[in-house]
């Protein structure tokens, strides 16, 4: 996997970015779950997916990405080695969205733990 990894990252980010902008209803519906879902375990995910489940449920915070209130503020600079330009915050978003106002009772969290994943830092 190492040393094909020049060759696959590429591939993967570009589709995950595009997949970033495909547009999330944010807006709760008569059969929008609001929050009530399960999330489906990616492997060895139950910690990752029980922190989202807390998190989700700050409802402030919550209703701050689904007012899109995030847009203004997101730090969309290529120069910042440690930041993911905008694209965890707005994998947040989408996975937020889905929760919140999908109909669907389990949500994959996995377009979130991709750029989480891609987010190390070495100090």
């Amino acid at each position: 996997m190492a040393k094909d990894r020049k060759y696959h990252i590429d591939k993967c980010t570009a589709q995950a970015d595009g997949m970033l902008d495909e547009g999330t209803e944010m807006a709760m519906g008569a059969g929008s779950k609001k929050g009530l879902v399960g999330l489906s375990n990616l492997g060895n995910t139950c910690y990752m997916n029980s922190s989202i489940q807390c998190i989700s449920n700050t409802w402030e915070l919550t209703k701050y990405f689904l007012d899109n209130m995030y847009k203004d503020p997101l730090n969309k600079e290529w120069d910042n080695p440690l930041g993911t330009k905008g694209r965890l915050t707005k994998a947040w978003a989408k996975l937020i969205g889905e929760m919140w106002c999908g109909t669907d009772s389990v949500v994959r969290p996995d377009l979130f733990k991709r750029f989480l994943g891609e987010f190390n830092v070495t100090f």
